[in-house]
Parts: structure tokens; C-alpha cells; sequence
């Protein structure tokens, strides 16, 4: 049996039936505001502090200073991992990135050498901007993007990735190409519930591995990111009360 890791994100283990496979590449995908990036955190911060992973976590927009002050506020004390060695930052500005597959050198040198098992991507926009020169051939641009996937995968590396999506509704989800380079696809939306929104989470996908389907209730708050997994999200509930 495939050997499966604990995400660090309570709850979200559960809805895993037991965790991530090990080596595998997830895709977090949702609306600004559901949790993608403070999620991505907890697999790299909870990797590190609970589970001996040391981790890297690379950002195209936000600085250490800004995530470390927002981690803190959610039970995380990114800055004093940093310190310890544990979890390594990259900020990638989208206006610097440039190189191709040729800039994966240094980080597989940083992998190896500091032992790095778990990485975070915030976000996926990195590699529209790292492969700028396959803008508009979609196929190559796809290729580039495994290339660098499956360098992750020989390094010993669990990848996750944070991207944006316009549409959240489930039930007029619609998949783009790069869904499907992914080995596992996380869903983060928001759900209507009178004059408030409820975020909630479903795991799409996990290939070769057994998952719950089910919709999810997300709460956001100074112990950071938790999955309900024992609740039904009260707008879903509602919405199929409104049906009868």
C-alpha cells in the first residue's frame, strides 16, 4: 500500500481516509477568501513542527513579513521555523521569474541538501510566467509543467499548488487542462447562507487513492484552517430543505 502523510490541517486527514500519498502532486483551487494560501501554510508549517518534514514554501506575491504577521495570527510561528532550518521561503516576484526548467536547479539543490520533503506553490500563476515563451501553445506549456511535476516526484517531494478559479459553484464546476496534470484536486468555495457565506471543502480527486466526496463546512480562526468533517454545511442543507 502507498504510504500516506498527515496533511496538518484538522480535519482534512479524515476526509482523506488517512492522509496524502506520499510523492503526490494536489492542486488547491477555490475563490479568493477561502483559505488556499493559510491551508498551503499549514502542510508546510505542521510538516515541519509536527511531522519532522522540512518544507519549502515559494510566493509570487506576498513576503515573509506579511505571511509570518497572518500565520501568527492563525497559531503559527512561521518566522522561528525559518530560523530553526525547518521551512525554507522563496519570494518569487511574478516580474523576476524568467529561466524555464533551466531555473529548477537551485531548488532541487536546496531540496537535496536540506532535506526537503514537503513544497507549496502560492500560486500557479508561476508558471504562466516562468514559461513565457509557450504563451498561447497550451500543449507545451502542459509538458513544461509535468517536466517540472515530475522533477518534484523523483526529488522525494509532496507538491502542492495554490491556484485562483472563477467559477466555485459545485454544481457548475467546469475542469481546465492544468486540473488535470494534477494528481489531486482540493475544492475551496463559498456557499450562500442568508445574508452571510459559509466556506466549505471537497476533494475532487485523488488518483489511486480512496476519498470522501462529500461537502465539507471550513472554519478560519486562531488555531487556523479546520475541516468539520463531522458537520453538514447548514447552506447546503437549507438549499435542499428550499427543494421539498
Amino acid at each position: 500500500m502507498a504510504e500516506l502523510i498527515k496533511t496538518g490541517v484538522p480535519g482534512l486527514d479524515h476526509v482523506l481516509k488517512g492522509g496524502l500519498r506520499r510523492n503526490s502532486s494536489i492542486l488547491v483551487t477555490g475563490a479568493p477568501g477561502t483559505g488556499k494560501t493559510i491551508l498551503a501554510l499549514q502542510f508546510i508549517y505542521y510538516g515541519a513542527k509536527d511531522y519532522g518534514e522540512n518544507g519549502i514554501f515559494i510566493s509570487t506575491e506576498e513576503s515573509l513579513e506579511v505571511l509570518d504577521q497572518s500565520a501568527k495570527n492563525l497559531g503559527m510561528d512561521l518566522s522561528s521555523m525559518v530560523n530553526k532550518g525547518k521551512i525554507f521561503f522563496l519570494q518569487k516576484p511574478i516580474a523576476t521569474l524568467k529561466g524555464g526548467i533551466t531555473s529548477l536547479k537551485g531548488l532541487l539543490d536546496v531540496i537535496k541538501k536540506k532535506n526537503v520533503k514537503r513544497v507549496a506553490l502560492d500560486s500557479l500563476i508561476f508558471f504562466e510566467y516562468l514559461y513565457p515563451r509557450f504563451d498561447g501553445n497550451k500543449m507545451e506549456f502542459r509538458r513544461q509543467v509535468l517536466i517540472f511535476m515530475q522533477e518534484m516526484k523523483k526529488a522525494g517531494v509532496t507538491f502542492f499548488v495554490v491556484s485562483e478559479r472563477s467559477v466555485t459553484d459545485f454544481d457548475r464546476l467546469t475542469y481546465d487542462m492544468m486540473d488535470f496534470v494534477f494528481e489531486g484536486i482540493i475544492l475551496l468555495s463559498r456557499i450562500r447562507k442568508g445574508s452571510y457565506f459559509e466556506r466549505v471543502l471537497t476533494v475532487a480527486k485523488i488518483r489511486g487513492q480512496d476519498h470522501s466526496l462529500d461537502v465539507y463546512p471550513v472554519t478560519i480562526g486562531t488555531e487556523g484552517l479546520k475541516v468539520l468533517f463531522d458537520q453538514t454545511p447548514f447552506s447546503l442543507v437549507e438549499k435542499e430543505e428550499g427543494f421539498k
